[in-house]
C-alpha cells in the first residue's frame, strides 16, 4: 500500500502522471517553436528589382549604360538585399536604399549599400527597417540607387516592386501583370 503523504517522483516508479505531464509539456514546446519558424518562413516576403540607367534622356544618353537586377527578401523587419549589375560606362562609386515619394520619383537615401566592383559588380545590404519605412517598401517607395564616377547622383535606380512575373519583350500579357494596385478593370 502506498503511503498518501509521499510525494511521487518518477525515480520511485510511482509518478505515472507526472512523467506524462512532462513529456506533453516538452512535446508542446516543441510543437510550438516549429510553428513558429515555419510561420516566419512562411511569412517572408519577396521583391525584386530592374536596375535601368535613368534619368535617361539626350543629354545622358552617352554615359547612361548598363543594367542589372536584384531581389529582396522582407523577413520580419529585415530587409536583405542581393543584386548584381554591369555595363556601366564608368567605374560605380556607391550604393544605397533610398525612399521616394513614389515609383519613379527621386528621393533621398535611407541607409548605404554594400557594393563590390567597377563597371560590373555586386551590390548586397540588410537593414532594419522601422514602421515606416516597411509602409514604405509595401507602398513600392523603396528603391536602390547606384552612382558612377560618370553620373555621381545616380545612373542605375531600381524600386522595389512585389515578386511577380516579368514577360519578354513584345510577348502580350493578359489581365493586371505589373502593379495589380494600378491595373484598369475590364468588363
Amino acid at each position: 500500500m502506498t503511503d498518501p503523504t509521499k510525494i511521487r517522483s518518477v525515480s520511485d516508479g510511482s509518478g505515472g502522471p507526472t512523467r506524462i505531464n512532462k513529456c506533453l509539456r516538452v512535446n508542446l514546446s516543441v510543437l510550438a517553436v516549429a510553428v513558429l519558424s515555419f510561420a516566419s518562413m512562411a511569412a517572408a516576403e519577396k521583391y525584386q528589382v530592374y536596375l535601368s540607367p535613368m534619368p535617361f534622356n539626350d543629354a545622358t544618353q552617352p554615359i547612361m549604360t548598363g543594367k542589372g537586377t536584384a531581389t529582396a527578401t522582407l523577413e520580419g523587419d529585415t530587409l536583405s538585399i542581393s543584386g548584381s549589375f554591369a555595363g556601366l560606362s564608368g567605374p560605380a562609386r556607391k550604393a544605397r536604399l533610398s525612399l521616394s515619394r513614389g515609383p519613379g520619383i527621386p528621393g533621398t537615401p535611407v541607409v548605404d549599400l554594400t557594393l563590390v566592383g567597377d563597371v560590373a559588380g555586386k551590390v548586397t545590404g540588410q537593414i532594419k527597417l522601422d514602421p515606416s519605412q516597411l509602409a514604405a517598401l509595401r507602398s513600392r517607395k523603396l528603391y536602390i540607387q547606384i552612382d558612377s564616377e560618370k553620373a555621381p547622383t545616380g545612373h542605375l535606380w531600381g524600386w522595389l516592386l512585389e515578386e511577380h512575373d516579368i514577360a519578354g519583350q513584345d510577348v502580350p500579357v493578359k489581365g493586371p501583370w505589373f502593379w495589380p494596385p494600378f491595373a484598369v478593370k475590364t468588363k
